[in-house]
């Protein structure tokens, strides 16, 4: 006997009406077309401003790496010095446009969740209303049904009825689950927008430092050789294996309580054994100790460590609803301590940002799931059964590590700034776009440029 279904998609088409109507009176919503369109020209005029600072950088930096090449002269010096201050003002620029697009991005990003959220709760209530009626008629048996109804024809109808129903509490159950994914889904990577966001506005404040810096080196040096070609000479002679032009490299670094002659010490040891530049390793664990460390606010970046493993790393990451990472680094930690005989609750880990999470450790910054890939072959080259990454040796020994794996064992520029955006990034070419990606940038080209000063002072 065949049953005709014909209700069961008047029943359904109803309901699939009023949500298409909802989604129909949402979509032409009165300006949400226009501002769809502004977003996009907005977006596209930063673009363009970015696609010119980016030939423009790409020039200087040809420019500087011709000029480094040439004799050592007082003329050379300052010109280099003009660019380099250059080349940090489009740095800022660039990462001003690029903040400005992610403050579109955010905007668009929290709007579609705000809409997800709205159709998640009119699902739900959807969904509420559909069991409460499946439950009052799965209360009647099939002989009630029967019974009730004075012919076939009206019970069939009625049977058809509640399979269509079924069917349709079926179908919100699985609407819901596509809501929850792409709600997770929009909520990551509104948290990785923010994050990106927090990154660009750091790396700003390293750039300003940084041209405070190179501004002051060029004055000093006008002042002293009185832009004599001799003096300039007599001087360049002097600063090498100066100490203290190092230490005025390591700013941020000597905060974490490692000495300049520590820091060149270590550095050294642990770059003849993986064999890349002593003082390109000094450049990223200044980098990295500094990147958000200023005014005497610690964040990330500092061995001092002000964060706990519980709340700055395990719980901010189940708050992100990154439950598998918050395990699994859970786990590291825990092995790490234990093998290393410490309480992990006494173990000073990096404190969660403003937006990420903290737990990492050391004067290297290692999270607990990255020192575990190092850990055997740091242990082995400092000679020692167990590494500790709170131990200077062992950190600058795994970072070294990490940058020689990266391809800094090279010892060229190209190699060494790919190895510098795997450092922060995991990626040689940075994140593909976004605030993320300039951060990265800003960052492996602060990197290179604070190792080639600490060179010459080498």
């Amino acid at each position: 006997m065949s049953i005709n279904r014909g209700h069961s998609f008047v029943f359904i088409g109803r309901l699939g009406l009023v949500t298409f109507v909802c989604l129909i009176g949402f979509v032409l919503a009165p300006g949400a077309s226009g501002q769809t369109a502004s977003t996009g020209a907005d977006r596209n005029a930063l673009q363009a401003q970015l696609d010119a600072l980016e030939k423009e950088a790409a020039s200087l930096d040809i420019t500087v790496q011709q000029l480094q090449g040439q004799a050592k002269t007082l003329q050379n010096e300052i010109k280099i010095l003009n660019d380099q201050i250059r080349q940090h003002q489009i740095s800022i620029q660039r990462l001003a446009l690029v903040i400005r697009q992610t403050d579109i991005d955010i905007s668009h990003k929290a709007q579609s969740i705000a809409v997800l959220q709205g159709k998640i709760k009119k699902s739900q209530q959807e969904l509420g209303e559909a069991m409460r009626q499946l439950a009052t008629r799965d209360q009647n048996n099939l002989l009630q049904l029967i019974l009730q109804h004075d012919s076939l024809s009206d019970f069939f109808m009625e049977l058809n009825s509640l399979e269509a129903l079924q069917g349709h509490v079926q179908d919100l159950l699985a609407d819901l689950r596509t809501q929850k994914t792409e709600f997770e889904k929009d909520k990551a990577d509104l948290e990785d927008f923010r994050e990106g966001q927090q990154e660009a506005k750091s790396a700003q404040e390293l750039e300003q430092r940084s041209i405070q810096q190179k501004k002051t080196e060029r004055d000093r040096l006008l002042k002293v050789t009185q832009g004599q070609e001799s003096k300039f000479q007599t001087l360049l002679k002097q600063k090498q294996g100066d100490i203290a032009a190092i230490r005025n490299q390591l700013f941020y670094l000597e905060k974490t309580g490692i000495t300049a002659e520590d820091a060149l010490k270590y550095a050294k040891l642990a770059a003849s054994r993986t064999g890349i530049r002593a003082a390109f390793l000094l450049g990223i664990l200044e980098v990295e100790t500094g990147r958000q460390f200023e005014n005497g606010q610690i964040t990330v970046g500092s061995n001092l460590g002000t964060g706990n493993w519980k709340r700055d790393m395990y719980d901010c990451y189940i708050n992100l609803g990154k439950r598998t990472t918050a395990e699994k680094q859970k786990a590291a930690f825990f092995k790490i301590t234990s093998s290393l005989g410490f309480d992990p609750d006494k173990m000073p880990v990096s404190r969660a940002p403003n937006y990420g999470c903290g737990g990492a450790m050391g004067p290297a910054q290692f999270i607990p799931t990255t020192w575990l890939l190092f850990t055997d072959e740091v242990a082995r080259l400092v000679g020692r059964s167990i590494a500790n990454p709170w131990n200077v040796d062992d950190a600058f020994t795994a970072s070294a590590l990490f940058l020689a794996d990266a391809g800094a064992k090279s010892q060229t520029k190209t190699k060494e700034i790919a190895a510098a955006r795997t450092y922060i990034s995991g990626n040689p070419n940075c994140p593909a776009r976004g605030s993320a990606r300039y951060a990265c940038i800003a960052y492996a080209n602060r990197v290179y440029q604070i190792s080639q000063d600490i060179e010459k002072a080498l």
